[in-house]
């Protein structure tokens, strides 16, 4: 049985983890140790396994996090060889489709997952016949619910063109016997609910399924685990663990569920728990996102930096064309000032469109400092491209805080390789892993290093790529969407991107001054957080039908990743039109909150 110390955990997070007779549902505030108690949970109920056929399932939002959690897991001391852990499409994909898809006709005569790269392709060459109004691929997001596929977009006036192209964009891929990612999905779902046997065999495999971020969970992923959780009649429990507050993916299609809607659906009871002890921010930086609330929890400040002095401001004057120079002098006052690390600053906006131009500038304006921020990485993070994966290990390098990662990227790839019909029997994931750290190329040009490493690891394999279909079909999208991408960033000013260092920075921990998205920060923390466009019409988005209340999340989730200081800043001058002569004002929750703002 797995025990830990005694002062390892406080009460809440032991109760939550001892629950034992009901499926939990625990609310965790900002900085309460969500993960930990995840972790912990995931650690011992593994402990608890009876019988060798079963399976412990973590389902998480981003593999970044599955990879995270899982690296705790094993640090534990914990044995994780019945551990799976990961998104709902990687679960989907494994344990529903794989096995089952005999089961729906579209799939059963085997099916290919379709690559982003292919998908954005095709998508956009089909957007060229759509002219009133024009649209691209990022206008054609759409989302699979029980019933249908939505589309995702709040222009309503672009719907009709967007569903000109998704129709024929599904209809293509059903004559390629390809699948789209939401697709997966999708025929999930149906084959769950058209052969419930499944969801009864899965149910006797998972005694335990843990989800993370609940709030950010889509009403058929919630289908998807309650149909096995329901078939398995109490044998099979859910610890489900989030914040409602910090919603804020409902444009595609997340939400965080009620309780009571979970025990309607499941036909099961749930206990609620919560943890209401933030240990990373100020009782000041606290008591400030604790106004934006929409779910009413209780926060209490408990961490080492409860009475820190913190310095929150607020900048509703500057205009945006002023805007780099406004947050080069908060970086500067943070470091200079305030002491503050350049790792331990982050730069977050609510939309991706003037975040690159921002990176691009700061560079110039701070050639002293680094900056992690959009559209850096020399090629794209096609999570389920086989090349992709295998960069992975040859662009980090051996150490050992990251050998058990690498080690299970190695077995990844193994396991990739046999499912593309390479026999690796005779090849452990260490021997694998040891000839990858042998490897020693003498090029300075990130592209030619990547094809000269994995031609050696492919003679290592005694593997000629062209005789696998699947790889090459990985290969070529690999590298032509890494020229596509290198090619806007060199068009950019960016002419160092394809070099090898550049690479290396890919897979790097955490290293210069964030520059994101708010989605995007979700789930991290900095000592200063920096945000801007903070305007109505962007936050919300203004054909938000539910704004208000999603504005208010956004702000919840900004604020609440400072650990010392705040700058909230509202430019001025965006969109000026004889519609908004002054342009686009802040906000309306901050206008409206009367805060003692300090001036710096």
């Amino acid at each position: 049985m797995f025990i830990w110390e005694k002062d390892e955990l406080n009460t809440e997070q032991e109760n939550a983890i001892y629950e034992k007779d009901n499926n939990t549902l625990l609310i965790a505030c900002p900085g309460s140790g969500k993960t930990r108690t995840l972790t912990y949970k995931i650690a011992y109920e593994l402990s608890r396994l009876k019988s060798e056929k079963e399976y412990i399932i973590a389902i998480t939002y981003t593999n970044a996090a599955a990879d995270e959690i899982k690296d705790r897991v094993e640090l534990l001391g914990v044995d994780t060889s019945r551990l799976w852990i990961g998104t709902i499409h990687a679960f989907c994909t494994e344990w529903i489709l794989r096995p089952y898809s005999l089961h729906i006709d579209e799939l059963k005569n085997g099916f290919k997952i379709l690559n982003s790269h292919d998908a954005e392709e095709l998508i956009t060459e089909l957007c060229q016949a759509e002219t009133n109004p024009r649209i691209t691929y990022y206008d054609c997001q759409f989302i699979a619910t029980t019933t249908e596929y939505k589309i995702a977009s709040l222009e309503t006036e672009k719907h009709r063109s967007i569903g000109n192209v998704l129709s024929k964009y599904l209809t293509k891929l059903k004559q390629n016997h390809q699948i789209d990612y939401e697709q997966i999905l999708y025929y999930s779902y149906l084959i769950l609910k058209e052969q419930p046997a499944i969801c009864k065999i899965l149910s006797n495999i998972f005694p335990f399924l843990l989800v993370d971020e609940f709030q950010d969970t889509k009403d058929i992923q919630y289908h998807i685990i309650f149909s096995i959780i329901k078939a398995g009649k109490g044998h099979s429990k859910l610890f489900i663990v989030g914040d409602p507050n910090q919603s804020i993916f409902d444009t595609l299609g997340g939400y965080s569920m009620p309780k009571v809607k979970m025990e309607q659906l499941t036909t099961l009871p749930f206990a609620e728990y919560h943890l209401e002890n933030n240990y990373r921010s100020s009782a000041i930086i606290i008591a400030y996102f604790d106004h934006y609330k929409t779910f009413p929890n209780k926060i209490v400040a408990k961490g080492k930096l409860s009475d820190f002095a913190s310095v929150i401001t607020f900048n509703d004057v500057v205009n945006h064309t002023l805007i780099v120079d406004e947050i080069t002098r908060l970086i500067l006052y943070n470091i200079t000032e305030k002491g503050i690390s350049p790792n331990e600053i982050c730069i977050a906006a609510p939309q991706w469109i003037p975040l690159a131009s921002l990176t691009r500038k700061l560079m110039v304006r701070l050639p002293d400092y680094s900056f992690d921020g959009p559209g850096m990485a020399p090629f794209a993070r096609d999570i389920d491209n086989f090349w992709f994966k295998l960069s992975r290990i040859v662009l980090t390098e051996p150490s050992p805080n990251m050998y058990i990662r690498r080690l299970r990227w190695a077995k990844e790839i193994l396991h990739d390789l046999s499912a593309a019909g390479v026999n690796v029997d005779e090849i452990t994931q260490k021997e694998f892993l040891k000839f990858c750290n042998s490897l020693e190329i003498q090029e300075n040009e990130g592209v030619t290093y990547l094809v000269k490493a994995f031609n050696k690891i492919m003679e290592f394999l005694k593997l000629k790529i062209s005789y696998y279909p699947s790889l090459q079909e990985h290969y070529d999208s690999f590298f032509e969407s890494s020229a596509k991408r290198m090619k806007k960033l060199i068009d950019a000013g960016n002419d160092s991107v394809n070099t090898i260092s550049n690479f290396k920075k890919v897979f790097k921990q955490r290293e210069g001054i964030k520059i994101s998205t708010i989605h995007g920060v979700k789930g991290t923390e900095y000592d200063t957080v920096i945000g801007f466009g903070l305007i109505q019409s962007w936050v919300p988005h203004f054909q938000d039908l539910n704004g208000l209340v999603n504005s208010k999340k956004m702000l919840y989730v900004l604020a609440s990743r400072a650990r010392k200081h705040l700058h909230i800043i509202s430019e001025t001058g965006r969109n000026i039109n004889r519609h908004n002569p002054s342009g686009l004002l802040p906000t309306s929750h901050l206008r409206e909150y009367q805060f003692d703002y300090s001036q710096v």
